[in-house]
């Protein structure tokens, strides 16, 4: 956030050089130990998984060379502990020729790399320098993670406060509600009354009685409230999201429901706001089940929105003609979108351009 240092992990210059080796071979843990300290590298060593989990415990390394075969716990049982526990330390697996086969299966597992023995001081500087550039690029995604997590939660608790602040008890309150928190991004809150005026529509063209409508504009014009706790270097990013920033996202469905569960006049949308971003075949959040176990309202508010969506420019994109993105609507017709919404949204498209 503007104007605010984020507070990072603690880090220390001995941490980001520090490579502990496993091995319960004395000479060959020795050898090693020696090549590394020999190339400036702080090295602690262990003989067993057990012993070198304990120092983790103490101090984590930035780089875990283990070796795969050895008594007790092996170094693959070892691999995943550490990936499971310390997933900013790289793992790097030292293996005998026979033993490449298993370590290729813990490559799929987040290894980076593995020597096989016998290896030289070269291999060796050469894999962990890669555990050390990958071990800093871990630990600088951490720090933006974390600094994100604490901004989206300051947001959402600004953002919990400001509808608490208001009484919501008719139409025009809630649209001066909207106006306020959007005063910042007037385009959410156009995009909100434009999702809110295409799913009325569509719930008219299926039938639905006034109450469900007035339910599913309520849910259209919040479907997105949840986003204004997310952080604006995630909304604004002119580049693909990282997985861990898609997931953040992710959560404005369930941030916006709950805001609004207090709010007795919003109380019918709740389940709209919540699950307008649920699709047929389960593959969509925040629950990721199928769209046909939710209400028809968010059903309809998920096909305005996405048509909405794709009809206006993005800033890694041109807006679609309303053809194309209907065409679009009925491709993902049964995988992402309710059929029965879409034929009835194509419906009211055709209506339209014959008046």
């Amino acid at each position: 956030m503007k104007g605010m240092k984020q507070p990072q992990p603690a880090r220390d210059d001995v941490r980001v050089n520090r490579v502990l080796i496993v091995d319960d071979e004395n000479g060959v843990r020795d050898l090693m130990a020696r090549w590394l300290e020999s190339g400036g590298y702080a090295v602690t060593t262990a003989a067993s998984a057990e012993e070198a989990l304990g120092q983790f415990e103490a101090a984590p390394p930035a780089v875990a060379l283990c070796d795969i075969r050895m008594p007790g716990h092996d170094g693959i049982w070892l691999a995943e502990r550490i990936r499971q526990q310390y997933p900013e330390t790289a793992v790097i697996m030292a293996t005998g020729v026979h033993d490449v086969g298993p370590a290729v299966s813990t490559l799929r597992q987040g290894v980076i790399d593995y020597l096989t023995k016998p290896f030289g001081r070269d291999r060796l500087r050469e894999a962990v320098t890669r555990g050390l550039e990958w071990h800093e690029s871990a630990w600088d995604a951490r720090c933006w993670r974390e600094s994100l997590e604490q901004e989206m939660a300051i947001r959402r608790a600004r953002l919990s406060n400001a509808i608490a602040a208001v009484e919501v008890n008719s139409e025009e309150a809630l649209d001066s509600m909207i106006a306020m928190l959007t005063l910042a991004d007037r385009d959410a809150y156009a995009h909100g009354h434009r999702v809110a005026a295409l799913a009325v529509s569509i719930g008219r063209m299926l039938g639905l009685p006034d109450e469900a409508l007035t339910t599913i504009q309520h849910g259209a014009l919040l479907h997105d409230i949840g986003k204004l706790a997310v952080p604006e270097a995630v909304l604004r990013k002119p580049a693909p999201l990282t997985v861990e920033e898609v997931m953040l996202v992710r959560l404005h469905p369930e941030i916006g429901s709950e805001i609004i569960a207090g709010v007795p006049y919003l109380e019918s949308a709740v389940p709209i706001v919540r699950e307008a971003h649920e699709r047929m075949d389960g593959l969509g959040y925040p629950r990721g089940v199928p769209a046909s176990e939710v209400s028809i309202g968010a059903r309809i508010v998920c096909v305005a929105d996405a048509y909405d969506t794709m009809t206006r420019p993005r800033i890694f994109r041109d807006a679609l003609a309303s053809h194309d993105a209907l065409l679009e609507l009925r491709r993902c017709s049964g995988s992402q979108f309710d059929p029965l919404v879409v034929e009835a949204f194509g419906q009211m498209i055709r209506a339209l351009e014959k008046c």
